[in-house]
C-alpha cells in the first residue's frame, strides 16, 4: 500500500499542470511522507508540496526538495542571441 501511495503521488506531481515535475520522489514512512528531488524555483517547490498536501491532507511532510543549481534560460551564464544576428 505504501509503495502504491508513493507512486500515485509521484504521478500526481508529474501530471498536475501546476508542477509537471518528473524528478520528484515520494517515500511513505509510517505516519509521514518524505518528498525529495530537485526543482527550478522556490515557487515550484511550494507548489509540489501543495499538490502532495491536497492528496494527503493531515499527513506530515518532510521536505527534501532542493533548488536546482542550474540557471534557467536567460539567467546568469546564458547568452541571449538576437535572431537577426544569426547568419
Amino acid at each position: 500500500m505504501n509503495e502504491r501511495l508513493a507512486r500515485d503521488l509521484e504521478r500526481e506531481i508529474a501530471t498536475d499542470p501546476r508542477t509537471n515535475e518528473l524528478g520528484i520522489r515520494v517515500e511513505v514512512r509510517s505516519d509521514h511522507l518524505v518528498v525529495s528531488g530537485e526543482v527550478a524555483s522556490e515557487e515550484r517547490r511550494a507548489t509540489v508540496l501543495e499538490v502532495v498536501r491536497e492528496h494527503e491532507p493531515g499527513r506530515d511532510i518532510v521536505d527534501h526538495v532542493m533548488l536546482s543549481a542550474e540557471p534557467g534560460p536567460g539567467g546568469p551564464g546564458h547568452e541571449q542571441i538576437d535572431p537577426a544576428e544569426r547568419s
